[in-house]
């Protein structure tokens, strides 16, 4: 069963300018990309780790993708 959690991050990134393809998530920049394989995701722990590559980045466009997939974290997280 899927987490019930992931069609508001989708639709939240979604609605950021990435975009659904193929099963997978495209960053605005097409800095990055994923999917969900589980069940059970630990949307903090992911988020944690991107905040902490976003603090390391220099790079314009990954920044930026990063900002955008963090603020969703944090709005699936508050339960928005």
């Amino acid at each position: 069963m899927q987490d019930v959690r992931w069609p508001l991050l989708k639709r939240l990134l979604v609605e950021d300018g990435w975009v659904w393809r193929e099963n997978t998530l495209y960053a605005p920049h097409e800095t990055m990309w994923f999917t969900t394989s589980s069940d059970s995701p630990d949307y903090a722990e992911f988020r944690d780790r991107m905040t902490e590559t976003l603090e390391r980045v220099d790079q314009s466009d990954l920044h930026d993708d990063l900002v955008s997939l963090v603020s969703a974290l944090d709005t699936v997280l508050r339960g928005n």
